[in-house]
């Protein structure tokens, strides 16, 4: 579709209406200067890297909570990409253990 082929209001709708320009849940997000979905996509950032990024830059009511959570998937990624535990040591590669 081109923008010659509809209205201007129909042409902001289809913007408003793409995932990438709206959020559930509150603004919290939006007011960012770049949301963390848009960082974490052009950073091409580990899923548990992403959610550090998120967890960051919420302006939640409980920020030790988010903090922790943060400092969880950091610990995930130390793990489950690096070998080691959160202070460093190496435990060796991960490997998932499937639940028959």
């Amino acid at each position: 579709m081109s923008i010659d082929d509809i209205t201007p209001e129909e042409w902001d709708q289809q913007i408003d209406n793409k995932a990438t320009n709206r959020q559930v849940g509150g603004d919290h997000y939006k007011k960012l200067k770049i949301t963390p979905t848009d960082y974490v996509y052009a950073n091409g950032l580990s899923w548990n890297l992403g959610n550090v990024v998120k967890y960051v830059t919420r302006n939640k009511d409980d920020v030790i909570k988010d903090l922790l959570k943060a400092k969880h998937y950091i610990d995930l990624e130390l793990e489950m990409v690096h070998g080691v535990d959160a202070e460093g040591k190496v435990i060796g590669p991960y490997r998932i253990e499937t639940k028959v």
